[in-house]
């Protein structure tokens, strides 16, 4: 079972932070456990979407993930059937995201 863990969540708001700066509407849709609960697994991964934004989350410690913006780019293949199949996102909606080079300001 994932559990969303939000310590070090701040770390991306204060200044001088490190890693991707997630936005504040990224998590307005859904709060960070139903993405969890929904997302598509791709091995050590658990990957979703939050309005115009592709996100994952990786397993810090057993059972405790934490979430982070990505490229729409580097949405796995394998995540993004997943959430197709289970209608959370559309296959026009993908496509224009990589037309519009959504996410490139999360590219690591």
């Amino acid at each position: 079972m994932a559990a969303y863990d939000p310590s070090g969540y701040g770390k991306h708001k204060h200044p001088g932070g490190w890693g991707s700066v997630c936005p504040d509407e990224a998590c307005l849709g859904a709060p960070p456990q139903v993405l969890l609960d929904t997302g598509g697994r791709v091995e050590r991964l658990i990957c979703d979407v939050a309005g115009d934004f592709a996100l994952c989350a990786q397993e810090r410690r057993p059972g405790a993930w934490r979430g982070y913006p990505i490229p729409w780019s580097r949405l796995p293949p394998q995540a993004r059937d997943a959430l197709i199949a289970a209608g959370r996102l559309d296959l026009s909606t993908y496509r224009k995201t990589l037309r519009r080079n959504w996410g490139s300001e999360f590219a690591r």
